[in-house]
């Protein structure tokens, strides 16, 4: 993941500059024109590349976590390879076979424990000078493991002793320069005891890189075992760093070997020490979280890389980080029996310690505030709480009152149907005894004129007889009640033709109000349109004549008549 994201980097570069130069070559104005342009893409491409190592920094920092929080399962399969090991060193008859096992021992044991580390190197050059004493470089390889392991214990008197007996003029090129790193070494790491002495700390800083320029000096293959040496020496030496000579090499070697290894980690520490002296603070932490890595992931316990990126963190301000580091670094130093680790984590450790636990307890005091504003907060929702349920029921009261009185509403709305249907049925009532009232009164007009039009023929008829000298004619007249009868004739015509005008339902209101057998029917009065003595009387009635003898005297009738008419209703 990470080599195809540095490839896309290194495509997107590419294509910037591409287009930059597609840009400069078709512009044709001034030279300032196009160096500001230049500048402004040189700042957009550094800001794009600081930024990308500052995230990829960080998934560094992540991995390492991780990392270490699966320290101790690390732990235990390293523990296994080597219980493994020694079950076969157990059942190893030959020295053949006993030297194979104990140098897989010493390897899996020398960054792990130096006690153990130290027992096999010494229990393989043993078998070494038993059955292979000629072969002097792989005799002093073994002593030099030995003179390694004395070194990181602080036994560096032994270490000076086991040294000298070595004959340097007896080893290969290559063995050779391996003791002269074991002398750098040795001198380098005796220097940090000697920092209170300025004299001899620098009569050791400069035995250590004498040594290191005669490993230069050697001309040896451009090997990853020894491309940190140039950065060590210059770093080393004190003298002014400013990063003049080519790391590609160095950095290539980190970058292509992706396997864990104590090498790897070697290689990334020294690159990350020449990026910190160059100020290049981005690629100083990506190569030493990156050393810190292999160190986790082989366990080695022999490691510088995290505690110098522990204080680098401590001063950036990630206390958490700082603090898990260092402790970390302080237990694999414990474990490891490493005494300049022990001796330089002493120092560091009290100062971050304080910072972390001052960190805490500030982290407490903000807690304790996040804890009373949350326990306020808690309350104010719970008297919110009880609110809105207040509200809430006061609202569901009003709502069930709103309810009802719409209920009445809808039940006064509907009363008031009624009652403005009861309005509508009692006005068109009223309005058809209006129209009753007006035909009653149109008809009694009508008979009224009739009356006075037929007393007017009569009256014209009588004088005619009276001019005629026609006395007998004039006294046969008067005397005939055919005259009377044709009157009556025709207002009883026109009265029935009236009344059933008015009255639509006349004669089912009528057989209502009659016993069944003596009900009239309606086909045969709306077919004649006559009514009879009993309808006319009870029509009379129904206009609102109640007395026997008005009745009699309008229809010409006796009382008796109505009387006995009258009784027959219901």
């Amino acid at each position: 993941m990470l080599k195809i994201h540095h490839n896309f980097i290194k495509f997107t570069k590419k294509n910037y500059f591409c287009k930059l130069n597609l840009i400069i070559m078709k512009m044709k104005c001034h030279p300032f024109i196009i160096l500001l342009i230049a500048v402004i893409f040189c700042g957009l491409r550094d800001s794009y590349a600081s930024s990308s190592t500052e995230k990829e920094n960080n998934a560094l920092l992540q991995q390492l976590d991780s990392i270490i929080a699966n320290h101790q399962n690390l732990v235990k399969e390293k523990e296994i390879r080597i219980n493994g090991l020694r079950e076969t060193l157990n059942k190893a008859k030959t020295n053949s076979q006993r030297f194979g096992i104990t140098r897989q021992l010493y390897d899996e044991y020398l960054v792990f424990d130096s006690d153990s580390a130290l027992h096999y190197a010494t229990e393989t050059r043993k078998i070494i000078e038993r059955s292979m004493p000629d072969d002097y470089d792989l005799l002093t390889e073994w002593k030099l493991n030995e003179a390694f392991l004395y070194t990181v214990q602080g036994l560096y008197d032994t270490t000076i002793e086991l040294l000298n007996g070595i004959d340097s003029s007896r080893l290969s090129p290559q063995m050779k320069s391996s003791y002269f790193g074991s002398v750098a070494y040795l001198y380098s790491m005796r220097s940090v005891y000697l920092q209170s002495n300025k004299k001899m700390w620098n009569e050791d800083i400069a035995i250590a890189n004498q040594y290191r320029d005669s490993i230069q000096a050697m001309n040896l293959p451009e090997v990853p075992e020894w491309l940190w040496v140039p950065v060590a020496t210059a770093l080393d030496g004190k003298t002014e760093f400013n990063g003049g000579f080519d790391v590609s090499k160095l950095k290539k070697a980190v970058d292509d070997n992706k396997v864990p290894s104590r090498q790897n980690a070697i290689n990334a520490y020294w690159l990350s020490r020449y990026y910190e002296a160059i100020g290049d603070t981005d690629l100083m932490v990506k190569y030493k979280t990156t050393a810190a890595i292999n160190d986790a992931l082989i366990v080695n316990r022999e490691i510088a890389a995290m505690q110098e990126l522990a204080a680098y963190l401590f001063e950036k301000g990630d206390l958490n980080r700082a603090y898990n580091y260092l402790i970390y670094t302080v237990d694999q130093a414990n474990l490891y029996h490493n005494r300049y680790r022990i001796v330089n984590l002493a120092d560091a450790l009290p100062t971050v310690r304080d910072a972390y636990r001052e960190e805490l307890v500030k982290r407490d005091r903000r807690l304790s505030i996040y804890v009373i504003i949350l326990a306020a907060l808690s309350l104010i929702l719970i008297v919110s709480i009880f609110f809105i349920v207040f509200e809430f029921n006061k609202l569901k009261k009003m709502r069930n009152l709103l309810s009802e009185a719409n209920s009445e509403l809808k039940e006064s709305i509907k009363e008031r149907d009624e009652a403005i249907t009861g309005l509508e049925k009692a006005n068109n009532e009223l309005n058809d005894a209006n129209k009753q009232k007006l035909g009653l009164l149109a008809y009694a007009f009508k008979l009224t004129t009739q009356y006075i039009n037929a007393l007017e023929g009569y009256r014209k008829k009588l004088l005619k007889k009276y001019k005629g000298k026609q006395i007998d004619d004039l006294g046969i007249l008067i005397n005939d009640p055919e005259l009377i009868k044709e009157q009556y004739q025709d207002f009883y015509e026109s009265f029935d033709k009236t009344v059933l005008s008015i009255y639509p339902d006349f004669i089912e209101e009528y057989n209502k109000t009659v016993p069944e057998d003596s009900r009239v029917s309606a086909e045969s009065i709306t077919k004649t349109k006559t009514l009879n003595t009993k309808l006319r009387i009870y029509a009379l009635r129904r206009l609102g004549i109640s007395k026997s003898a008005e009745i009699a005297e309008m229809l010409n009738i006796s009382i008796r008549t109505v009387y006995n008419n009258r009784t027959n209703e219901s």
